[in-house]
């Protein structure tokens, strides 16, 4: 291999393929549409879509392809064998694939099968299984793994090394089968101390040997607007910042994520330096996005472009069902994380009301999540929709959103008029919507102007789907 072939490597980053085995669609019916309609992925395209994926990436022959995490619908051993079979075609090719678990994937109670208006539980696996399901896929005697997780890290050659970070916590999931008294799936991402020390060592010795270092991890490390690690905390790793600039101090400036279901590109800086993160959207949901990295050892930098899937094979309306799907969705997703996380947003309700408690004597929110969502949907399904359809997409900042953001207020003073009451209700009103206003316009206009880092000297607008990132 020539001194300039060593310093160029070609990546491909897929994530959140959430692939649904065939069998386990036993029949259609009610089951599996309550299922879909709560969600926007495209579960019964879901192995077409990773079959045409593979493909691709053969077309493109890269060194290495990342695939950062729910590899599978909810964790089914049968998804699971069905993802491994489909990309031993890129390691039978000679490309180097390295995968994350996500949330879904491991010791998962909504593993299940479908059959007409029944469901049934089938096997989910252990984190020991996808070890040893994944074996030529990272967890090989190649890397070095961490004891405590699924965390390892591998070196590409002798100029990059990739740190492959597992922060799930499906150790805590329950199971009514197993005694507990529901089934719940942790979404949420968090580092043990050990892993964290492990991490950071082993990214410090990379460096300290000359070898460049990028992360990849399921959960987010940077948020991607203003305030995600507490309005949606589950998609941000437990203590982000302390990670962050732990991982700078060992010389690690890049992190490729999933998760959330969008491409967008976020920057923080520390007194350490910047750390950029690539989010990479869904590719079994609207706008089944992928990334293509140029990586140059030599110079520090990734070129990096955005894939799209529009259609797949005998299926040329596959993009605009796609589309449709992710409109129809919204109001079925939004109860169904306001139930999923009711416990969490429960406390964090309780939380509020105890640090503000003159306000919160004039505050009355509905006590279940179906009421909250009607409060919502009643003001603010509509601009929400293109708001998350503008985000999903990337690149909102090359948008006009003044209207949009207008709309979003509106609909946020909507929900302020139904949930204050009382004799003192203009003033409990007005101070609510003082303190809602100025924190709604500045993450509406993270999100949907694409600021990083809003509100402070650091601002930026960075490209989503065309960028050059330093590593």
């Amino acid at each position: 291999m020539s001194e300039t072939s060593n310093q160029i490597l070609k990546m491909v980053v897929i994530s959140d393929l959430h692939v649904m085995a065939p069998q386990l669609l036993v029949n259609d019916g009610k089951a599996i549409e309550e299922y879909l309609a709560r969600d926007r992925k495209m579960l019964r395209e879901s192995a077409a879509i990773l079959d045409t994926l593979v493909k691709e990436i053969l077309d493109l022959k890269p060194e290495i392809v990342l695939v950062t995490g729910d590899l599978t619908k909810d964790g089914e051993r049968a998804s699971h064998e069905l993802v491994v079979s489909q990309l031993s075609h890129l390691t039978d090719a000679g490309i180097q694939v390295l995968v994350v678990p996500g949330n879904h994937d491991i010791n998962n109670p909504d593993a299940k099968t479908y059959d007409g208006d029944n469901t049934a539980p089938t096997d989910t696996i252990s984190r020991s299984e996808f070890a040893d399901l994944y074996h030529q896929m990272g967890y090989d005697s190649a890397s070095r793994r961490d004891p405590d997780s699924l965390s390892y890290c591998r070196d590409v050659n002798d100029r990059l090394t990739i740190l492959a970070i597992d922060a799930c916590m499906d150790r805590l999931n329950t199971f009514v089968s197993r005694g507990d008294s529901r089934d719940h799936t942790k979404a949420s991402g968090r580092l043990e101390a050990s892993t964290r020390q492990w991490l950071v060592d082993q990214a410090a010795a990379a460096t300290s040997a000359g070898r460049r270092v990028i992360a990849m991890m399921h959960h987010h490390l940077v948020p991607h607007f203003h305030m995600e690690d507490t309005l949606a905390a589950p998609y941000v790793v437990n203590d982000a910042a302390t990670l962050c600039q732990q991982l700078l101090q060992a010389d690690v400036h890049a992190i490729f994520t999933g998760h959330l279901h969008i491409s967008d590109i976020s920057q923080a800086s520390h007194d350490q330096g910047s750390m950029t993160e690539i989010a990479t959207a869904a590719a079994v949901g609207y706008p089944c996005q992928w990334r293509i990295v140029t990586c140059n050892t030599a110079t520090c930098k990734m070129q990096l472009h955005t894939g799209t899937l529009h259609s797949l094979p005998g299926d040329p309306t596959f993009d605009e069902r796609a589309h449709a799907a992710f409109t129809a969705s919204i109001p079925t997703m939004t109860r169904g994380v306001l139930s999923r996380y009711w416990p969490e947003i429960s406390d964090a309700i309780a939380k509020y009301r105890g640090k503000h408690p003159i306000v919160a004597r004039f505050v009355h929110l509905p006590d279940t999540p179906d009421g909250i969502a009607d409060v919502l949907l009643r003001h603010l399904q509509e601009p929400v929709t293109h708001a998350y359809m503008a985000f999903a997409q990337g690149n909102e900042g090359g948008q006009d959103n003044r209207e949009l953001v207008d709309q979003l207020i509106h609909g946020v003073d909507g929900v302020v008029g139904e949930t204050i009451t009382g004799i003192l209700r203009p003033l409990a009103r007005a101070a609510l919507r003082l303190k809602v206003y100025g924190m709604a316009r500045t993450v509406l206009r993270s999100i949907l102007e694409d600021i990083n880092d809003i509100g402070t000297p650091n601002e930026a607008i960075i490209n989503d789907h065309i960028a050059i990132v330093k590593f």
